[in-house]
């Protein structure tokens, strides 16, 4: 296969990059799967979440991503083509900005710096709260941003009762103590263990025996209607919640950042729990502002499976069953 009209040395801007990648998988009739299998078989790692997650950005994808998913989608013979043209893009990207005057101003208040996750700050440990958000936040407070939060909290409030749908179910889980356990594989659950491929060594969630389950303790934590944080208790550690990791090593598991380290307005951390058919009790489980799903890696029913965002397939692996337990 050749990239026939797709000349990637015409795109203008990384968009144009990205939707030419877009088309060379559409053109390919390849699923995203076929295109993980078809790069392992060439020694490439290209993990269906990663293919998915570069055609959702209008950013350029890492040089080697590149080259894997030109050669999975059959345009070996164009992957320098490809890669010549990326290279031009980041020139251009890196090249010198016009001047001060021409930026447009900044507005203090509702600028937000972006978010950066530290692979070496370990986890289940707080960071201190810089002077500067304290300062902010009490500006907010004095503009009545108090009235905003008592709102919050009345949805937090409400969403803690389960709503019944009309199937006669619950349309939320209970917010408390829960198990999370794969819809395919009710005997295990969602809990505390480490990546079995060993290139990410923190704490993850994995599927493991519910007799095997705790501590820690799963809660959930309402933030609005149908969603949630998903907390751990530690007897040691303290309380976390899971957290989607967005860099290598590790991207798209989940893995607990101390309670002082989340917040409602990061939504890696919030999630919404879908009813996923008529059973009940059975929801998808999807990152808040995002088309994807927690799913388990590999599609894979074994023990110690890690789950991970992914995606949304409709597949069992994606449905699970939640447990409120005594002591809510």
């Amino acid at each position: 296969m050749t990239t026939g009209e797709l000349r990637p040395d015409d795109a203008s801007d990384p968009a144009e990059f990205v939707e030419m990648l877009r088309r060379l998988k559409d053109r390919s009739g390849l699923t995203y799967r076929q295109l993980e299998q078809r790069a392992a078989s060439t020694g490439d790692v290209l993990a269906r979440s990663t293919a998915a997650d570069i055609l959702r950005r209008s950013t350029l994808p890492r040089p080697e991503v590149v080259a894997a998913f030109v050669r999975a989608c059959g345009a070996g013979d164009q992957v320098e083509t490809w890669l010549r043209a990326r290279h031009r893009l980041t020139a251009g990207q890196l090249a010198p900005l016009s001047p001060a005057a021409d930026s447009p101003p900044v507005d203090p208040v509702t600028t937000v710096a972006p978010e950066h996750s530290d692979p070496a700050r370990p986890r289940w440990f707080a960071r201190p709260a810089p002077l500067a958000l304290l300062v902010v936040a009490a500006l907010l407070a004095t503009l009545g941003v108090g009235f905003w939060v008592e709102r919050r909290y009345d949805e937090q409030a409400r969403s803690t009762e389960p709503t019944a749908s009309a199937a006669g179910g619950a349309r939320f889980p209970s917010a408390g103590r829960s198990e999370i356990r794969p819809v395919r594989s009710a005997h295990l659950c969602l809990t505390e263990g480490r990546d079995r491929t060993g290139q990410y060594t923190k704490e993850i969630a994995v599927q493991r025996p519910c007799t095997e389950a705790t501590p820690p303790d799963t809660s959930l934590e309402p933030v609005a209607d149908g969603m949630f944080f998903i907390h751990w208790v530690h007897p040691v550690l303290g309380k976390g919640c899971l957290t989607i990791r967005e860099e290598d090593p590790g991207r798209d598991l989940l893995e607990p950042w101390n309670e002082k380290d989340c917040s409602a307005n990061r939504s890696k951390q919030v999630f919404h729990f879908e009813p996923a058919g008529a059973t009940p009790g059975a929801y998808r489980i999807r990152p808040d502002r995002s088309e994807l799903c927690v799913g388990l890696r590999d599609d894979d029913s074994a023990v110690a499976d890690a789950a991970l965002v992914e995606p949304c397939t409709g597949g069992p692996d994606q449905v699970f069953l939640v447990n409120a337990l005594p002591g809510n």
